[in-house]
């Protein structure tokens, strides 16, 4: 009788599982030759838009992706890693190499985005591995130094791959002294590496483990593009989640979703607050967000794997969504472009076996990468942090302002008020508007302020398609 029972659900699975994935489109073996698939990005009248480059294991699942760009005039071009490591033979590791390989792209074919398919290759595994290399910056500030809480001198950094050239035109390996660490700044000294930060392209990644999670992004966001969107009732609805980030009785994270709002003229509100009762619990945060918004914005606290904030209204900590709640989003197509200010929300290197945050944590996958990838419903893309988070009362004065609640405010700017309604585009204007207004003191240590300031850009990771037309082509 046992053995049947385990048989029984052996074979329901396996049904489910089939079922999920016929819902995908399949690609005619006789139609490949019509994508375009990159053999020479050298030659000068190649020109391109969009590079998506993949680990060989991905490529086959990301044609159509390729293929519906192309219809709306986002030329792009398919690029196996394979094909960049031969063709760079110059470059320290992986990573530099890509970094190589966008910059040729850029100057050769005028590429605006990149696409960077690929996340952590094992989850029982205590070694880090990835489909597609990542880069490590590493940065000591007085929060992250181990003191009282955290050990936090190097974390994940996309924007690697998007600052190309230094403040002088020349290539940014973002190792000034060479010697192999990387944005260098720690030991409460000055900077040994000094950067330019401000993006040269717009990057995003999808990490995803496998091709199950591609196939999964690819119908996602051919979905959402072929489907116009931005005249919608529920696309016109912006949702807020927030309470009191630093205990207290100030709301900072009201008063950030509210300056968020503010930038966002056109949409409606939907406000989710610990001091209005509106937010109490997962049950709030689900519930409206299964109507569907064109927006949401998380204001708070976070891990990898849940979000939360404080309400001195309830007088505890609240809850706002586990990732192991995230299946209850049923949204389907009402899918918000997604903006969490906590802390390592977006840090997709963990794994069950793999406990890289603070030394101890381990969880399935981060939070903003299990909303974007949900089948069903969830965010079409989320931006988040991959290691702490901060704002101003994290500072020693925190009358400059600054972190999060500032950059998520650029962003929204960016599409709200300055009708920038390409994805990566607006991340990289927030990116930039936020580097205009805090600009980086490179001569000071690493414990004063400014560190927090290069933290919170370097950090800022798009997890989504850059080139994605935010609300869909008409």
């Amino acid at each position: 009788m046992r053995a049947l029972t385990f048989k029984k659900i052996f074979v329901f699975i396996s049904v489910i599982l089939f079922i999920s994935m016929a819902t995908f489109p399949v690609i005619n073996s006789n139609k490949i030759s019509h994508f375009v698939q990159i053999t020479n990005i050298n030659n000068e009248n190649d020109i391109c838009d969009l590079l998506i480059l993949s680990p060989s294991k991905f490529i086959s699942s990301l044609q159509s992706l390729v293929y519906h760009k192309n219809q709306y005039g986002v030329r792009t071009k398919l690029v196996s890693l394979d094909y960049v490591y031969n063709q760079i033979w110059y470059g320290r590791d992986d990573a530099e190499k890509i970094k190589y390989f966008i910059r040729d792209a850029i100057e050769d074919s005028g590429i605006k985005y990149v696409l960077l398919v690929g996340g952590i290759k094992k989850q029982f595994s205590f070694y880090e591995d990835y489909w597609l290399p990542v880069r490590y910056v590493y940065l000591e500030d007085r929060w992250g130094s181990g003191k009282p809480y955290y050990n936090e001198k190097k974390f994940l950094c996309d924007l690697y791959f998007a600052d190309i050239y230094d403040s002088k035109g020349n290539f940014s390996s973002w190792d000034t002294d060479g010697d192999g660490i990387y944005g260098e700044w720690f030991n409460n000294k000055s900077a040994e590496d000094i950067l330019d930060l401000y993006p040269d392209v717009y990057v995003g990644r999808l990490p995803c483990e496998n091709i199950f999670e591609v196939k999964i992004m690819v119908k996602k966001i051919i979905n959402y593009e072929n489907n116009n969107c931005s005249d919608e009732e529920w696309f016109k609805r912006m949702m807020v989640v927030a309470g009191d980030t630093y205990p207290g009785d100030d709301y900072e994270g009201e008063t950030e979703t509210q300056e968020a709002l503010d930038r966002m003229p056109g949409f409606n509100p939907v406000k989710l607050w610990c001091s209005k009762g509106s937010f109490t619990g997962p049950k709030d945060v689900i519930k409206n967000l299964n109507n569907g918004c064109g927006f949401l914005y998380l204001a708070g606290h976070g891990t990898p794997s849940y979000w939360c904030t404080n309400s001195p209204y309830q007088n505890k900590s609240v809850l706002g969504l586990k990732t192991s709640q995230i299946p209850l989003l049923w949204n389907g197509n009402k899918l918000p472009v997604c903006v969490v200010s906590a802390c390592h929300s977006s840090m997709f290197n963990v794994s069950l076996f793999h406990t890289s945050w603070n030394g101890r944590y381990s969880c399935f996958e981060c939070f903003s990468w299990r909303l974007a990838r949900k089948i069903g419903g969830g965010t079409i893309a989320t931006i988040g942090n991959t290691a702490l988070g901060y704002g101003p009362k994290d500072k020693l004065d925190p009358s400059q302002g600054g972190g999060g609640g500032d950059i998520a405010t650029y962003f929204f700017e960016a599409y709200g008020i300055n009708n920038t309604d390409i994805l990566g585009e607006a991340w990289g204007k927030a990116i930039s508007s936020y580097l205009d207004e805090f600009p980086i003191k490179w001569s000071e240590n690493s414990y004063n302020d400014t560190t927090i300031d290069a933290k919170t850009v370097e950090q800022w990771l798009l997890i989504g398609d850059p080139s994605l037309k935010i609300g869909g082509y008409s």
